[in-house]
């Protein structure tokens, strides 16, 4: 039997133990029912926070990635004036590098999700929530070292994605810190001719 929590604690264990569901097993099988489970609830229980498996999707991958935010936020601020847009990309593939298996089985959910509309997580990735949380702080990196921003962040973003896919390909935990290394002197030499002189 669950035990009795105020209605936002509940919302937040469904969220908090949904997000380790996923962390832990992937999202291939995801139902309410499951959801439902590894709550220790019923799925009519479960219901009455959340008015199905999407919104329960919703609520889990925008914490997430409001998480994420904040840590890259804290990245920069530690850098203070410093902070270049090379430091905001060695923290995102930092950040999914301390988590490898959550990262990769949250990247997959999103190529699941994008490749079926009918998918309870297809319009959150096809708005892009996650990229758009991001894309102030990597153009504001962006924009005090070179004269072209929007064009070395789309770049960069491409490199990223490239990265994701190979991780995901991958049949062996990815090393996605020595997969990084391998690329990054490469990429950030590439945007050299649109760094700005002073």
């Amino acid at each position: 039997m669950a035990r009795r929590l105020v209605p936002e604690a509940r919302k937040a264990e469904i969220i908090a133990r949904t997000r380790q569901m996923i962390a832990a097993q992937g999202a291939e099988n995801l139902s309410l029912r499951e959801v439902a489970r590894w709550c220790g609830m019923s799925a009519p229980g479960l219901l009455h926070h959340f008015d199905g498996l999407t919104a329960v999707l919703e609520a889990v991958l925008t914490a997430r990635a409001e998480e994420e935010r904040q840590m890259y936020a804290a990245t920069i601020d530690t850098a203070g004036d410093q902070a270049t847009l090379r430091d905001f990309a060695d923290a995102t593939v930092r950040i999914a590098a301390s988590r490898p298996e959550e990262s990769r089985n949250f990247d997959r959910l999103e190529m699941v999700a994008l490749a079926d509309p009918t998918h309870p997580a297809y319009a959150f990735y096809r708005e892009g929530s996650d990229v758009r949380r991001l894309r102030p702080l990597t153009l504001m990196l962006a924009e005090r070292e070179y004269q072209d921003p929007i064009a070395v962040v789309s770049v960069l973003g491409l490199v990223a994605e490239g990265l994701r896919l190979r991780w995901l390909r991958s049949e062996t935990p990815p090393d996605y810190l020595g997969d990084w290394e391998l690329v990054r002197d490469t990429v950030f030499d590439g945007f050299d001719h649109l760094r700005k002189r002073n």
